[in-house]
């Protein structure tokens, strides 16, 4: 993808429209795979457990703050540049932000709404995958230089360098097929398995393809991709296997729900229609035992 598209008089960069069509379709399949691990526990009523909508506030609140955090530290563009905020887009510390603002959110309604953590972070690590995949399949990076000749360059000139992205991209493709193709077809969702296996395989994948990316390393001799790519292997290993037992049982103690609210509500129709039938009875008039051919008593 070009790092500016042009549609008539709009110009549009390149990674800011990769970046939100990665994030569509990435909510779409966090959608689609909250559902479906729902009702494979028992849950009939998956829109009284909004994990797709917790997860979308919370991007929203990532977004916001990043785009507007600027006002914290340069308040005076509200009344002498008012327009620029819709140009200027905040740094690392704002974002940092919005993330701890977005998980505190997130802490309440899972609270609020019974939520086991460990569901939707299985969920979520789907949506990651998928949206990863489509964005490092569209945006090129440069990585080391080489003589291959699949090299990516800049026009105008003849060397040639690793495509980065496009290398993590392909490893992730096996991930992202078994997460959306062959995992769906087992009868039993394991918790935590997909959370599990993503951080895992991610970390790995994206640990190889940190070998042919030109980042600068620092003091202890990764750079900070590799690092971050380390931290998600050592957690995968390290996350505990208990996490599905609990939230099975959590998700159990759902469907239980759903199941007395369902029973309840049988009772209480079977009740309305005994009241009515004894209404009903209590106005019947027998003409034999009633009015003037009664018999004598």
């Amino acid at each position: 993808m070009p790092d500016v598209l042009q549609i008539g008089p709009l110009q549009l960069q390149g990674r800011l429209l990769a970046l939100l069509l990665a994030c569509i379709i990435g909510f779409w399949l966090i959608r689609r795979q909250g559902r479906r691990i729902l009702r494979s526990q028992g849950v009939n009523d998956p829109a009284k457990y909004p994990i797709d909508d917790i997860i979308f506030n919370g991007g929203i609140i990532v977004m916001l703050t990043w785009k507007l955090g600027v006002i914290l530290t340069q308040p005076s563009l509200l009344w002498t540049q008012p327009a620029k905020l819709l140009m200027v887009s905040g740094s690392s510390m704002e974002m940092l932000l919005g993330l701890m603002l977005a998980i505190i959110y997130a802490f309440f309604q899972l609270r609020k709404h019974q939520i086991p953590l460990i569901l939707l972070l299985d969920v979520l690590s789907c949506g990651i995958t998928a949206a990863a995949f489509i964005y490092c399949a569209l945006i090129p990076e440069y990585g080391q230089p080489t003589s291959l000749p699949w090299g990516i360059g800049i026009e105008g000139t003849s060397s040639r360098f690793h495509p980065h992205n496009g290398y993590f991209a392909l490893l992730l493709a096996p991930l992202l097929i078994w997460q959306q193709l062959i995992q769906p077809r087992r009868s039993s969702l394991e918790q935590g398995k997909l959370l599990q296996t993503s951080l895992l395989y991610v970390g790995a994948a994206g640990m190889l393809a940190s070998f042919f990316d030109d980042a600068i390393p620092t003091a202890v001799y990764l750079s900070w991709p590799q690092l971050l790519f380390l931290f998600m292997l050592v957690i995968g290993m390290l996350l505990p296997r208990l996490a599905h037992n609990t939230s099975r049982r959590e998700l159990s103690q759902m469907s239980q729900n759903d199941s007395k609210e369902q029973i309840k509500q049988a009772q209480q129709n079977k009740e309305r229609q005994n009241s009515s039938s004894t209404s009903g009875k209590e106005g019947f008039v027998d003409k034999k035992l009633d009015g003037p051919n009664r018999p004598s008593t």
